[in-house]
């Protein structure tokens, strides 16, 4: 381009603008070797620095840190969902793997303390109450075994406060009766009391209850033999009307 009067100005070395952009800057097309500021096929486009203060953007230019910025931020926010996407869909992630060993070692505890507890019963007070109660019945029904102690025991304690018997031989039948069934409902007692225990309930009554039924059971089983030897009831009679 030249002046009117024929002079060279300072744009006749401008090469042309180009139409493509490279790197967010306005491309233009290099000169050839020769200098030639014409646009050539297979030209290489290069790109146009940045203007300077004060200077016009050509139209199309981009600037360069802005969109540095902007992928920096996309990449940031891709990032941040990849890694929570796996913790809140309950994937593979980190965050998921310490919630399930959380709640494994929560799984783990409670039911260890429920296994303690039913070993160990309502509490140790019950425990041991229960224990002792549950020996005492065992002396009970070893000392029953003895059958001629125990029936020698009621005949003495029938002379000395009632009268002889006629029979006092039957009092053997009836002690053999009593032990068995003492034998039967010590068995019966000692297995709810493992039951209750090991389920963590209160446990100290059962024994207490058992004996109870034991003690009554003996009762009737000696009562019905006393009752029918003919010397206790005649003597029982006479007691009645005074004689």
């Amino acid at each position: 381009m030249s002046a009117p009067d024929g002079r060279p100005t300072g744009w006749d070395v401008v090469p042309p603008r180009g139409t493509t952009a490279v790197d967010a800057q306005e491309a233009r097309i290099a000169p050839d070797t020769a200098g030639a500021a014409t646009q050539t096929p297979g030209a290489v486009p290069a790109g146009r620095p940045a203007p300077q203060y004060g200077e016009y953007a050509p139209e199309g230019w981009v600037n360069p840190v802005l969109v540095e910025q902007e992928r920096q931020e996309r990449e940031d926010r891709e990032r941040a969902a990849a890694s929570a996407a796996p913790g809140a869909t309950g994937g593979s992630g980190r965050p998921a793997v310490r919630a399930r060993a959380a709640a494994t070692a929560d799984r783990t505890a409670t039911t260890g303390d429920a296994a303690s507890a039913r070993r160990l019963g309502a509490s140790p007070v019950d425990v041991l109450l229960t224990f002792v109660l549950l020996g005492m019945g065992l002396v009970s029904v070893v000392q029953s075994l003895s059958i001629g102690s125990v029936a020698s025991t009621v005949r003495e304690e029938l002379e000395t406060n009632y009268t002889a018997l006629q029979d006092p031989g039957a009092l053997n039948g009836a002690a053999m009766i009593s032990s068995v069934v003492m034998l039967v409902v010590f068995a019966l007692v000692l297995w709810w009391s493992v039951v209750r225990l090991r389920a963590g309930r209160r446990s100290f009554w059962v024994p207490l209850l058992g004996g109870a039924v034991a003690t009554l059971l003996s009762a009737v089983v000696f009562a019905a033999v006393v009752f029918r030897d003919d010397g206790f009831v005649a003597a029982m009679m006479r007691q009645a009307a005074g004689g």
